[in-house]
C-alpha cells in the first residue's frame, strides 16, 4: 500500500485502533465501494478488523476499530451506552439563535418519524472577507441517539445547513462556497473521543480538517 493512502492510527492496544478517517473514504465495504476501512486497514496492520461504530463516508475523525469479534462487541455495546463519548464539529451556513442548546426534531428513518436528540455549543462565528455566503459558524456537537445522518439533518432543519453537504444542505449556498472560499468537502468532523481505557478516561483530538487554519484565526 501507498504511504500516501495509509491510514493514520491514532492509538492501538491489544483490543483496539483508532483511526482518524479522511473524509471520502467509506467505513465498510460493499457493492459499488472501492475503498473503505475494514478493507483498507486490514491490508495495512496485516489483520481482520471489525468496525465499532460508522462515521458517513464524507465525514472525517476518530473511528474505532477492534482486533477480535469480542472485542468488537465489548466497545460497540460501550459506544452505543455513551460511555465512549463521540464529539463533532461542524461548519454551517448561518448561526444559532441561542448559542448552545438541544434539537429534538424527529427523523424519518425506514419510513417512520423516530425520535433524534443532538446537543449543540456554538464555538464560533464569522465572516469570511469578500464572499457573498454569509456569516459561518463552527458548532461542536453530541448525540444523545444515532440516527442516519443525524447531525447533517438536524441543523438542515435548524436553518443551519452544513457547508458542503449536498444530500441535506443548501445547494445555492455550497455552488457559492465552492467558488469563493474552496471549500469542495462536507464539513463534519468526529474531532474528539474519550474511551474508558484502563487507568481511566483518555480523550482523543484530531485537527479540524475542513478549513485552512486561518478562517479561525
Amino acid at each position: 500500500m501507498n504511504s500516501q493512502t495509509l491510514i493514520p492510527i491514532v492509538y492501538e492496544d491489544q483490543e483496539i485502533i483508532l483511526i482518524n478517517k479522511r473524509a471520502g473514504l467509506a467505513s465498510q465495504g460493499g457493492s459499488g465501494v472501492s475503498r473503505s476501512v475494514d478493507v483498507d486497514l486490514a491490508g495495512q496492520v496485516g489483520q481482520k478488523i471489525y468496525l465499532c461504530h460508522r462515521l458517513d463516508k464524507e465525514t472525517s475523525g476518530l473511528l474505532l476499530c477492534a482486533k477480535n469479534p469480542a472485542a468488537a462487541n465489548k466497545w460497540s455495546r460501550l459506544v452505543g451506552q455513551k460511555a465512549a463519548k463521540k464529539e463533532y464539529l461542524a461548519l454551517s451556513f448561518g448561526a444559532p439563535k441561542v448559542p448552545s442548546g438541544k434539537i429534538t426534531l424527529p427523523i424519518r428513518e425506514k419510513g417512520q418519524e423516530k425520535d433524534a436528540l443532538t446537543y449543540y455549543k456554538l464555538e464560533k462565528t464569522f465572516s469570511p472577507p469578500q464572499s457573498s455566503v454569509g456569516p459561518l459558524s463552527l458548532i461542536s456537537l453530541t448525540l444523545a441517539t444515532g440516527r442516519t445522518h443525524q447531525i447533517r439533518i438536524h441543523l438542515a432543519q435548524s436553518g443551519l445547513p452544513i457547508v458542503g453537504d449536498d444530500r441535506h444542505g443548501d445547494f445555492k449556498l455550497n455552488k457559492a462556497a465552492k467558488k469563493e472560499l474552496g471549500i469542495k468537502r462536507l464539513c463534519l468532523c468526529a474531532f474528539r473521543l474519550t474511551l474508558p481505557l484502563a487507568g481511566g478516561e483518555r480523550t482523543f483530538e484530531v485537527e479540524r480538517d475542513f478549513l485552512p487554519p486561518d478562517f479561525f484565526a
